[in-house]
């Protein structure tokens, strides 16, 4: 598995990609989603570029985390490149956000997006309640 590290100005993408690449597959709900919460524009790409972006993540991890119900060390290390690389906590409260509204979009949360979503939560010391807050406060629902 490749040691990525996102480019700066991408880091919010790469880390929502990911979000949206955790069950192996790209689905077109999520990026619905997305488009409907403005994300692209709010993470600093273009909805075409998040899609190569996530395209990327399908192909270095997130076909194989449907191979477990846990993370491996290699995907935990994976995982902390992409999120430390966010510094600003509002940014990771953003980015949050709109991973809750990824990994329900298809009315369903699989295990892979349960993981990298937690995982993100607790990498980042985000409460559950800061998130449903977010989403409450946020302008565009």
């Amino acid at each position: 598995m490749p040691n990525v590290l996102p480019a700066p100005k991408e880091a919010l993408a790469r880390a929502l990609a990911m979000m949206v690449a955790a069950n192996g597959r790209i689905d077109v709900k999520e990026l619905d989603v997305l488009d409907t919460l403005g994300a692209f524009g709010r993470v600093g790409v273009s909805r075409e570029r998040f899609i190569d972006i996530a395209c990327d993540c399908v192909a270095e991890v997130g076909a194989y985390l449907c191979d477990r119900s846990w993370l491996s060390v290699d995907h935990v290390r994976y995982l902390n490149t992409l999120l430390d690389a966010v510094t600003d906590t509002q940014d990771r409260l953003l980015l949050c956000r709109l991973a809750a509204a990824v990994i329900t979009a298809d009315g369903q949360v699989s295990q892979d997006e349960r993981l990298v979503y937690d995982h993100a939560l607790a990498r980042w010391r985000i409460r559950q309640s800061d998130v449903s807050r977010a989403i409450l406060a946020d302008p565009v629902n």
